[in-house]
């Protein structure tokens, strides 16, 4: 046969394409329908022939017949269960209606139960039963191969209902029928003639019957190519129905050949139908057996593969959802997702009702893009507001990512979320945009805050080089005042009996005295001055000074003392804290001469890290020693100027100008700070802030006050000064003692072993050399056991002082000295040989 040009080939015409070959359950459902169709065609010839009455043969024949539809009905209503298959409700109907029909047919049968008796309807009701089952197998068959063809494969939802409806109509189908050739037996036309089957025939029963069975099996063959076991053995069913009807009408009469014959060959070709199918069937059970198990073992691994892809999901540091459906229905999150969330129930929610806040922040509409138009969205520092466990809105901000996920066909059914929380991020890129804005106006605070800085840099600095001028100045001037003083004190031993002589000396040496304060003063301003610190209770220290401070200030001067009495004690040195507060008593007294209020108070403070960097306190924990006036201020160029030594506006002759230096640095070198708070017309106040001491107060102190008597011991006099070396000779040894005197240390230790036995060793503080005075008083010690010392000088260089204090034990007298001093400081020591001294 050749094609038109129309319809190209899409074979080479030289190769035919190769036969396919046949399904095992093709092979056997074509060898059974050849072999049945065969064995009824050798049956035709005999098909007339009579045999005998074998009474257990109906008995068998619907029993077995009964039983492999009542089996073949069950095995399809599960298969129907399973696969919802439309098309199999018309075989399962079918197989009850025919079990039915046969069931009542053999009921109908005379002698089948009973010898002559019949049990149910008449002469004629099995051959119309006969004929009804035949039909309703034929027409069920027909129905079915329809259904595979006009709709292949359609599938019923309510598979149970749809299950209970068919087998209620088959059942109301063949009750109507059972009635019919029961009830109206008698009404039917007479198809059994005296035991043939001429009527079946003349009615035109078995042409049709014939042509059912023979539509039935062209339409499954049209519709299923017998492509599947079931398809396969139904059509060798009706072939199997075909030649019944064909080889029992051949017969004509009851017992004959062909009426054995057709339901011997209705009878195996059911058994063997659904042995058959069985087999199938079975083959399916273990194939889905086999398929159940490698699938029970897949979905344990997919089960496994998941839980760990959920725990690697659950430990990851930042969140993790997943969203799946048009609701975007949560399924799953891990533990980070449920921190930002509060802990709220996610999965199987949706979005929008699991977290309605997120609507209103344009996160769900956002879902909603990335799920339209299958495109990815990321962002940096969203910000993000949710409700946490207790109830309240927790700001945050989050790097975040979109990502649609798609299925087979390329539509989105899911959206991953991922992203972390950098809330601390943003914040400081925002504090530091901040300062960045604040920038210029920092810089320009911090640039006025440097020149006052500078200013008052090199206002210290200035005062800090007055400093080591006044304490080097003050040293040669001790020096020069003790030269004086001391012969002055020679000459008033010489001339006792001329009292112009003496009236002189007492004036020179008055003023001495002065310029001995003023050196003090000097030292005290430049922090050289050796201080003997105690632990004292201010409260004390008022009290005993109230009667001075009143006196200082004058009469017209209220002055108000507010000293707490829970003040902290501090360690100073009780003789300069006195020194200042008249000073500034009498400042105060100054600038109120028309009248006024003095209020002294003091209290205790606890100063900030930064308030204590910015004071220079050596402690947090201060004692705030205030005086304060409502006289008359001072100006800023004043104020300014203030500590420095000579600096006075009480005019010349009115006042040193040393008074607010001295109080500046014995403030300093007893680790304070001072301060002064004044304003032009409105007053002045002097705030001190003094470290606080745990030390209990000591009884005040007296000064090396002694007999002024001599002596015959031995003194060792040091001192590189001739002048005050021979004074100081002099002067003692006109009290009786025996002086050995000496320029150096190094000169000195030379004569602690050749000149017999030293009593008290008497030495200047600052002396050239390689020997510094503590060595050689360490020397002299270690040859005379017994010996004393005692050091003098007017500058002392932290020679025998630590921070501006007297180290301990150490003894001091101070120059310049008067012969009274120097005596009694002298016997003092030399009486004390059995004290400990340094």
């Amino acid at each position: 046969m050749t094609r038109s040009s129309s319809q190209p080939s899409t074979t080479p015409a030289d190769v035919q394409p190769a036969p396919r070959a046949l399904a095992p359950f093709q092979a056997s459902a074509r060898w059974s329908a050849i072999a049945i169709a065969l064995l009824s065609c050798c049956l035709m010839p005999f098909a007339g022939h009579l045999w005998p009455d074998f009474p257990a043969f109906l008995p068998a024949y619907h029993t077995v017949t009964i039983g492999t539809c009542c089996i073949a009905a069950y095995v399809l209503s599960g298969y129907f269960r399973r696969t919802g298959t439309r098309a199999l409700l018309w075989l399962c109907g079918g197989s009850v209606f025919t079990a039915t029909m046969l069931f009542v047919q053999f009921l109908s049968v005379e002698g089948a139960l009973l010898p002559d008796v019949r049990v149910t309807g008449g002469i004629q009701t099995p051959d119309w039963l006969w004929i009804l089952w035949h039909l309703a197998a034929a027409g069920m068959l027909l129905a079915y191969a329809l259904e595979e063809w006009l709709a292949p494969g359609r599938k019923l939802a309510d598979r149970g209902a749809a299950l209970l409806s068919c087998v209620l109509l088959t059942l109301t189908a063949a009750l109507a029928a059972v009635l019919a050739v029961t009830v109206l037996h008698d009404y039917l036309p007479r198809l059994d003639a005296a035991g043939a089957f001429s009527g079946i025939v003349g009615a035109a029963i078995g042409p049709l019957l014939q042509i059912l069975s023979g539509a039935a099996l062209l339409v499954l063959w049209r519709a299923t190519r017998f492509a599947t076991a079931i398809s396969a053995w139904l059509g060798v069913a009706i072939v199997a129905l075909g030649c019944d009807s064909l080889v029992t009408m051949m017969g004509g009469a009851r017992f004959s050949v062909g009426w054995y014959g057709g339901r011997i060959d209705t009878m195996v070709a059911a058994f063997l139908i659904l042995t058959m199918y069985l087999k199938e069937i079975n083959r399916d059970y273990l194939a889905a057996s086999r398929e159940a198990r490698t699938l029970a073992q897949d979905n344990l691994r997919l089960q496994g593969e998941h839980a760990r892809l959920l725990r690697l999901f659950d430990q990851a540091p930042g969140f993790v959802a997943f969203l799946s459906g048009p609701r975007h229905t949560f399924q799953f999150v891990n533990a980070q997702f449920l921190r930002l969330a509060g802990q709220r129930e996610l999965v199987g929610h949706h979005l929008h009702l699991a977290l309605p806040e997120l609507r209103a922040q344009g996160y769900v509409a956002l879902v909603d893009t990335v799920a339209a138009s299958g495109q990815a969205h990321s962002a940096q520092g969203m910000r993000l507001a949710l409700r946490g466990s207790d109830g309240s809105t927790h700001e945050m901000f989050i790097d975040v990512l979109f990502q649609p996920d798609r299925d087979a066909d390329g539509s989105v059914c899911g959206i991953y979320i991922q992203g972390s929380d950098v809330t601390a991020r943003v914040l400081a890129q925002r504090e530091v945009e901040h300062k960045q804005a604040q920038l210029e106006a920092l810089v320009r605070q911090r640039s006025t805050s440097l020149e006052h800085t500078q200013a008052a840099l090199m206002h210290a600095q200035k005062l800090e080089a007055i400093g080591k001028l006044t304490g080097g100045v003050a040293h040669d001037f001790n020096n020069v005042l003790h030269i004086i003083s001391g012969n002055i004190d020679l000459i008033k031993m010489f001339s006792m009996a001329n009292e112009k002589i003496v009236a002189r000396c007492q004036s020179a040496q008055s003023a001495i005295k002065r310029g001995a304060k003023l050196s003090s003063q000097l030292l005290s301003f430049a922090r050289k001055q050796p201080l003997r610190p105690n632990a004292v209770k201010l409260d004390e220290v008022f009290a005993n000074m109230d009667l001075l401070i009143k006196r200082a200030v004058g009469e017209k001067v209220d002055v108000i003392l507010a000293i707490s009495p829970s003040a902290w004690n501090i360690k100073v040195d009780p003789q300069q804290l006195e020194n200042v507060v008249l000073n500034l008593a009498m400042n105060a007294g100054d600038a109120l001469k028309r009248g006024g209020e003095l209020r002294i108070s003091a209290r205790n403070v606890i100063l900030s890290p930064s308030e204590q960097a910015a004071s220079g306190a050596e402690s947090r924990e201060c004692v705030r020693l205030s005086f304060a006036d409502n006289g008359h201020g001072m100006s800023e160029a004043v104020r300014e100027r203030a500590f420095e030594p000579f600096f006075s506006t009480k005019g010349i002759g009115k006042g040193s100008g040393l008074g607010l230096s001295m109080t500046y640095g014995f403030v300093k070198q007893s680790g304070g700070h001072i301060e002064i708070d004044s304003t032009l017309g409105a007053g002045t106040s002097i705030v001190i802030l003094l470290p606080r001491t745990v030390e209990s107060a000591a009884p005040k102190k007296t000064g090396l006050v002694g007999s002024s008597e001599g002596g015959n011991e031995t003194v060792l006099v040091v001192d590189d000064e001739k002048e005050i070396q021979e004074n100081v000779a002099a002067l003692l040894g006109e009290l009786g003692y025996r002086v050995i005197t000496a320029s150096t240390a190094d000169e000195a230790a030379t004569l602690l072993d050749g000149s017999g036995k030293i009593d008290l060793l008497f030495t200047d503080v600052i002396m050239p050399g390689a020997i510094s005075c503590m060595e050689l008083a360490a020397m002299a010690r270690v040859r005379h056991p017994d010996l004393r010392v005692l050091f003098t000088s007017g500058y002392t260089e932290n020679a025998v002082t630590n921070n501006g204090k007297l180290d301990e034990g150490v003894t001091l007298l101070n120059k310049p000295y008067a012969r009274e001093e120097l005596a009694g400081a002298v016997r003092k020591l030399l009486s004390s040989r059995t004290s400990a001294t340094i």
